[in-house]
């Protein structure tokens, strides 16, 4: 079912619950997500990453995209994740995904600004909304690493928000993209103070293994979408390793296939009940 980025995601702050971003590698992940979005009820968003695109090719990434929007009975939102490349950005708004985000946090506050600001004109004029990361959540990001982290300012967010009329502005508290090897310590806090004086919806990257609690706690404090990678394709790969070691002579496609849906839909109900976004859709 079509919806707005912007729509669901005001929902869900006034609701007090957080909708699930998920990203798909695959048709297999992604059937896995829209099932469990339909089982529980539950608005989604399904993102696709450059690294993806350049591995199933654009306009294949495109069209089950728009598929599942058009299929799903429940509020989909077809984002493209963590564009670091303007022009690829571009040809997603031009394909009129939902929402599209531009990761610049690396870069200078300045130019992060004057870089959003031209994606938001171009967006905006097309009918398509944006996301934008001040602050920097570390870690392995689609085929990148970063070893940096800054958590977002209080005076950053506002300052980021006003300034380039982004649409839901994602915020460093404590996450990191990728498998954690050490505490998780989430700046619930600062997710309050940044909440209290920012109007657009607050978004959290790296949500793979933080731990529910914290998630919960997250969400509490103001955030409206959770962005969760990893978390299903460990839940495809195991899925995948458990049909082998039952059958180790298999080859049937369809078979290992619809077992690794089965078992990352699992994880992604999970993630849609800790983020009480089940029932909202």
């Amino acid at each position: 079912m079509k919806t707005t980025m912007k729509a669901e995601l005001r929902k869900a702050k006034e609701g007090h619950y957080a909708v699930p971003a998920f990203n798909f590698d695959n048709l297999e992940m992604l059937k896995a997500i829209i099932e469990a979005a339909e089982e529980e009820r539950s608005p989604v968003i399904i993102m696709a990453t450059e690294s993806a695109v350049k591995y199933m090719g654009f306009e294949y990434v495109s069209a089950i995209g728009h598929a599942a929007v058009k299929s799903a009975t429940v509020p989909v939102i077809l984002h493209w994740d963590h564009g670091f490349d303007v022009e690829l950005i571009k040809k997603a708004i031009d394909a009129q995904y939902t929402s599209v985000m531009l990761d610049a946090s690396l870069k200078p506050i300045a130019e992060n600004i004057a870089e959003t600001i031209a994606v938001v004109e171009y967006a905006h004029a097309r009918g398509v909304e944006v996301e934008s990361e001040i602050g920097h959540v570390g870690g392995k990001e689609d085929d990148r690493n970063s070893e940096s982290a800054h958590y977002t300012t209080v005076s950053e967010a506002v300052d980021f928000a006003n300034k380039t009329k982004i649409d839901c502005l994602a915020i460093a508290v404590g996450t990191s993209h990728g498998i954690y090897h050490g505490p998780v310590n989430l700046q619930i806090q600062r997710i309050k103070e940044i909440a209290a004086v920012v109007d657009q919806p607050l978004v959290l990257h790296g949500s793979s293994g933080v731990p529910y609690d914290q998630l919960r706690l997250a969400v509490q404090a103001g955030i409206c979408k959770v962005n969760i990678g990893t978390d299903l394709k460990v839940a495809n790969a195991n899925g995948l390793r458990e049909w082998f070691a039952q059958n180790p002579a298999g080859y049937d496609a369809r078979k290992f296939g619809r077992y690794a849906i089965d078992q990352t839909k699992l994880v992604a109900k999970e993630k849609m009940q800790v983020l009480n976004s089940s029932g909202k859709g």
